[in-house]
């Protein structure tokens, strides 16, 4: 293979001094913009913090000029003629009261609660995998589809 040869008056420096000013120079460069960005995002918190905390000076005074608004709205009564719910034996009172208090709170007024019972664990059939496929087929499976 033959070599090309530019002919050109460029010459590149490789002295000591040229490459530690190269190397003092981008160093400097950067740490001096991260200087800058750093102040500049220093300058954006004390702004944003100066304006989120006027703001709420200034929603504390709105509050305190209209203390309607501080009042907090109470649900209306529940309603009398709802049937008591049939309760299985073993709950206490204090269960259906809180189950009945979350369903008013998810449902509404019109919820009705007609019976609370315990529920009874769901038990489904698993089949044991070794008669499906051996185990070392089922290792080897799982071990060449599993993701990277």
């Amino acid at each position: 293979m033959d070599h090309i040869v530019l002919a050109t008056s460029i010459v590149p420096d490789t002295s000591v001094g040229f490459t530690a000013t190269v190397i003092i120079a981008g160093l400097g460069i950067v740490l001096a913009t991260l200087a800058v960005l750093i102040i500049v995002f220093n300058i954006f918190g004390k702004i944003v913090s100066k304006t989120q905390g006027a703001n709420m000076r200034k929603n504390k005074k709105k509050n305190a000029l209209s203390p309607e608004l501080n009042i907090i709205p109470t649900p209306p009564p529940a309603p009398t003629s709802a049937p008591a719910p049939a309760v299985s034996q073993g709950i206490s009172g204090e269960v259906v009261a809180a189950i009945s208090a979350a369903v008013y709170m998810m449902e509404g007024e019109g919820a009705v609660v007609t019976a609370i019972a315990p529920a009874t664990p769901v038990r489904t059939q698993v089949k044991n995998p070794i008669t499906r496929r051996n185990p070392w087929a089922f290792a080897a499976i799982s071990e060449n589809t599993r993701p990277f």
